[in-house]
């Protein structure tokens, strides 16, 4: 069976240009996308507004995250009227403001507008409570991978998966297979490729948007189907089944104990409640450096100017109340390993460096290199990266991704700073750096980094055939194995964290186990959070100062958290 494409009828006239943006300002649900001519992101626009007699345009859109020049090349526009599609172009860029709120975008009016009733082109997106599941396999020895469906074409189908899977994922990259299936049961494979990747708005998450690049019997026939249903759905939602002649969708019966919404109940677990104000922050900087995963897997200009607002707000952070700020780098548990692990290092690399005068100068460059200073693996995984891999090393890469790296970040202000970013970047990921070859300064910053990156490595656990250790464990095995130079910054470690660092779980001698949120003057814990009784399994939350220790006993050892399942919210 030939499907032949439906005629895309072309028009120049203004009048009938600008007529058609009216008839759109009078649709709500016309569906209006944004589209970047380099890049073929598209972007949700949350509001227009028609200027200037209809020569202007101002697009109100969420692009956190972008670089101010994204759209320098041009756009073009998406609308949905109907079976209608629109698409206009010839779109002259005249501002766009990247600190409003939302961002906004003005354009001149469009040249053209090309109509088509090319059922392909409309896209239906799932309304709240419509729920269907996808499981992308993206290679053939690998299990699949579970998903969210968010919308819906005859040509594609847009998806919300897990940042890590989502951010190793390459534009035109052909996957093993995508199986839709919905809570009635009906499910079916589809022959799907990238066409592009970005952030999510839910936490942790990325959107990722596939074109099907087979008409195969299943596009033909199921697809078409999926759609008149969905829109069936819509239509009984929006009128809350008042409408007799409008009845639910087949394919959304199932309720929540149907496989599919077990499935997805187990991939949208709502993010944990911030046990302080400074974990919304820190996840605000995790956003960014998926963003800049994302852009360094897409060859795209990586966001600098956010990557430094990240490092002034992660510095104010520290500055501000120290033992919350280390609590709270712990807290990032639904994060990528990878982005976690990255933060994580930036914070204890900017607290280790805070008495050293020469070090602190460049410390904004500091802390933006530690933030991304294992991001070039992104550019070099491949099929062979494990699955399990949790910051994402593939050995059979090249070992060059960390000068990519720096490459993809732009001069830097000074040669100091230059200096700090490849201090910190290149001797964490080579091995063989020749540290005593640097000057004095950049020499002790790679030390000291080293040591905090080799200690987070090493306490996190679960990377290749790694356990993880307590941080007295990791302390001695580090004192033994590391140089003179370096044993000199894990004894500065050691002394700014105690063997009970913030952050680490303990246990009291009475059978409660505990997280260690401030500590003393002395270096042993001041103040801990109570959560789980070894005796009853029970669970608790209760914080305690030191005046209350007897309650629970003393603090006799370190213990790890994954044998027992515990994080620290």
């Amino acid at each position: 069976m030939e499907v032949k494409d439906a005629p895309r009828i072309e028009i120049n006239d203004g009048d009938r240009v600008a007529s058609a943006f009216e008839t759109l300002q009078q649709r709500p649900y016309c569906d209006l996308r944004l589209e970047c001519v380099a890049t073929g992101e598209r972007f949700d626009i949350e509001e227009f507004r028609v200027e200037a007699g209809g020569q202007r345009i101002r697009l109100l859109i969420d692009v956190l995250g972008l670089p101010r020049d994204r759209f320098a090349t041009g756009v073009r526009l998406h609308a949905s009227l109907g079976v209608e599609a629109l698409l206009f172009t010839g779109i002259e860029v005249e501002n766009f403001s990247i600190e409003a709120d939302p961002p906004q975008l003005v354009i001149a009016k469009p040249e053209r507008v090309y109509v088509s009733n090319k059922r392909e082109s409309t896209r239906i997106r799932l309304v709240r409570g419509m729920r269907a599941l996808v499981q992308l396999q993206v290679y053939e020895d690998r299990n699949p991978l579970d998903a969210r469906l968010m919308d819906l074409s005859l040509g594609g189908c847009g998806i919300e998966i897990d940042l890590r899977a989502g951010m190793l994922l390459e534009c035109g990259q052909q996957v093993a297979a995508l199986f839709i299936e919905f809570p009635n049961g009906t499910r079916s494979a589809l022959s799907a490729a990238v066409r592009h990747v970005q952030m999510a708005e839910r936490n942790a998450h990325a959107y990722v948007g596939f074109s099907f690049v087979q008409r195969d019997r299943n596009r033909l026939t199921e697809v078409p189907v999926w759609l008149r249903e969905m829109e069936r759905e819509i239509a009984f939602r929006a009128g809350q089944g008042r409408n007799h002649m409008i009845q639910p969708s087949r394919l959304f019966i199932g309720g929540a104990e149907s496989p599919v919404a077990i499935r997805l109940d187990q991939q949208e677990k709502t993010p944990y409640a911030s046990t302080t104000s400074m974990v919304g922050p820190l996840r605000d900087i995790a956003h960014t450096l998926g963003v800049t995963a994302i852009a360094l897997r897409h060859g795209r200009e990586l966001p600098v100017d956010d990557l430094y607002r990240c490092a002034d707000t992660l510095c104010a952070l520290l500055a501000e109340d120290r033992p919350t700020f280390l609590y709270a780098l712990c807290c990032l548990n639904e994060q990528p390993a990878l982005l976690h692990h990255c933060i994580v290092v930036a914070g204890r690399l900017a607290d280790l460096v805070q008495n050293d005068e020469t070090l602190v100068r460049n410390l904004r460059d500091i802390v933006v290199a530690a933030l991304v200073h294992d991001l070039g693996n992104i550019r070099q995984a491949g099929p062979q990266t494990a699955s399990a891999d949790s910051l994402i090393t593939d050995p059979s890469a090249p070992t060059n991704s960390h000068r990519e790296l720096i490459e993809a970040l732009g001069s830097a202000g000074s040669w100091a700073a230059s200096g700090a970013r490849r201090a910190v970047i290149e001797c964490l990921n080579s091995t063989d750096a020749d540290v005593a070859q640097l000057p004095v300064a950049l020499a002790s910053l790679a030390r000291a980094a080293r040591i905090v990156d080799l200690i987070e490595v090493k306490s996190r656990g679960g990377i290749g055939a790694h356990e993880a250790g307590t941080p007295l464990q990791v302390f001695r095995t580090l004192y033994h194995n590391c140089d003179e130079a370096e044993r000199e910054w894990l004894q500065r470690y050691m002394k700014r964290q105690g063997i009970y660092p913030i952050g680490s779980l303990v246990h009291c001698s009475s059978g409660f186990l505990a997280w260690v949120l401030q500590l003393g003057e002395d270096g042993q814990p001041s103040r801990i959070r109570v959560v789980r009784s070894l005796n009853n399994a029970r669970k608790l939350n209760q914080i305690l100062g030191r005046a209350d220790f007897s309650q629970i006993g003393k603090i006799d050892q370190p213990a790890l958290p994954q044998r027992f399942g515990l994080s620290p919210f």
